[in-house]
């Protein structure tokens, strides 16, 4: 039987192009893929059911298991999948490039080792908590610079400190790196950030950022970006911006986004809040 790429379950790739890479979810009904192969990673999250599957090494069995079971497929490897009629699979999945997996989880490590070539099955309650995360906040329409910051931290939870107890970087004093990412965000507050963007502009790995700039400020990138622009409502809606110019002026998805997010933090709505100004 020939190779062939295949993919399975209903797909969902709004940012393929832009970032290398697509996800996909099977709920609760059979699937069955012949030997075929990947050009990318494949990772997958099985919150219930059984799948099995098989490579030219052996067969395998997976049950999803009280925490859950993830597994991971490296590109180019020969292998067939199918759920278990009886125990109907819930899976999130995930195919990503060889290169954003390695700028996910690159510098954090002072010694790093070759991705893994073989399909590996296990369970990992961390793991799949943070793979867990970054699958629901993306299908969720969440900014770029959050599940961003979940992919690199499940990314970094799969194949690292699964591992073991990898020699990650330890947490510096990097004052200077942490000022500048919040003069960054303070400057395109607004703007669709990314965590690449974010890391870029201060010169450290992502995954290294992320960690030091919750430790400084209390809060994670995004949560900081998303409390810059909710200072930023207050005068507006006080000098009596319409509420819908005010989510779309600073950078939120709609107006329902917006009013979420404000009665989270303030306990009532941008409307009530311009009255009683």
């Amino acid at each position: 039987m020939g190779q062939r790429d295949c993919t399975h379950g209903e797909q969902k790739t709004p940012w393929q192009q832009a970032t290398g890479f697509e996800l996909f979810r099977a709920e609760g009904k059979p699937f069955a893929a012949d030997m075929h192969v990947h050009t990318r990673w494949e990772l997958g999250l099985l919150q219930e059911g059984v799948v099995t599957t098989e490579t030219e090494s052996g067969l395998y069995t997976q049950g999803a298991g009280p925490m859950g079971a993830l597994f991971f497929v490296p590109p180019h490897t020969l292998h067939a999948a199918s759920s278990d009629p009886r125990h109907l699979p819930v899976l999130s999945g995930l195919r990503l490039e060889t290169a954003v997996l390695e700028r996910a989880i690159e510098g954090t490590s002072r010694h790093p080792s070759p991705l893994p070539g073989e399909v590996t099955a296990f369970a990992d309650a961390r793991a799949a908590h943070s793979l867990l995360r970054f699958h629901q906040r993306f299908w969720e329409g969440a900014a770029p610079l959050e599940w961003e910051t979940w992919l690199v931290e499940a990314m970094v939870d799969v194949f690292l400190r699964r591992s073991g107890s990898p020699a990650l970087y330890p947490l510096g004093s990097e004052v200077r790196a942490v000022r500048r990412a919040r003069e960054y965000l303070h400057a395109n507050a607004p703007e669709g950030v990314s965590l690449e963007d974010l890391a870029s502009a201060v010169g450290l790995s992502k995954f290294h950022l992320a960690r030091v700039f919750a430790r400084d400020t209390g809060l994670p990138p995004h949560a900081y970006q998303q409390r810059l622009r909710l200072w930023r409502a207050l005068p507006l809606l006080r000098r009596g911006v319409p509420a819908v110019e005010v989510a779309y002026s600073l950078g939120f998805a709609d107006q329902a986004h917006f009013a979420r997010s404000f009665k989270a933090s303030y306990g009532m709505t941008p409307r009530r809040y311009a009255r009683s100004a």
